[in-house]
């Protein structure tokens, strides 16, 4: 991200591709996912998930199983900013008595986004996707933003290791 809350997407060079062919729509973000039960926060979940909203680079987390050192997941997930910015999901409850639950998404250091379309590069007065009527019902907002996440018990070292080596892996998937 660049300053005043500008998006600057780089991608490394492709030998026998020119720049115009290079896509320049995926950006690496790290999506909060809040309001998953307990049992349902395990790292198959997060992958899941993170599907959903992109293409997974990894699920943090220090070991297998339940993962519990924060109250939400916390992804690394290459989102396509040329989309709407996905919200969320309602996880549907097993019992006819009981309400679905709504699972959001929180993006740490999002860049400036229309409050309207829900897309990464302007903002509501300059939207030409969707209309002001339609945008009051879109669900978008501030509350879409949120800051870095604190850190786990882990070495800074070790995580920034871990997250290097799961974009090297999907960068060479996309090869």
């Amino acid at each position: 991200m660049v300053g005043d809350g500008h998006l600057l997407v780089l991608q490394p060079l492709s030998l026998g591709k020119s720049v115009a062919e290079m896509e320049f729509q995926w950006c690496p973000f790290w999506v909060q996912v809040h309001g998953l039960p307990v049992a349902k926060m395990t790292r198959q979940n997060g992958q899941i998930i993170g599907h959903r909203i992109g293409k997974l680079i990894g699920v943090e987390a220090m070991h297998d199983g339940l993962l519990l050192s924060r109250s939400y997941l916390r992804l690394r997930v290459d989102v396509d900013f040329t989309k709407p910015l996905p919200l969320g999901f309602f996880l549907q409850k097993k019992g006819p008595e009981e309400n679905d639950t709504w699972v959001s998404y929180k993006y740490e250091k999002l860049p400036d986004f229309c409050y309207d379309c829900g897309r990464v590069g302007h903002v509501r007065v300059a939207c030409k996707f969707v209309s002001r009527a339609e945008g009051a019902q879109s669900g978008y907002g501030p509350g879409l933003r949120t800051g870095r996440a604190p850190m786990l018990a882990i070495s800074d070292a070790q995580l920034r290791h871990w997250v290097d080596m799961a974009e090297e892996r999907v960068w060479t998937l996309q090869q």
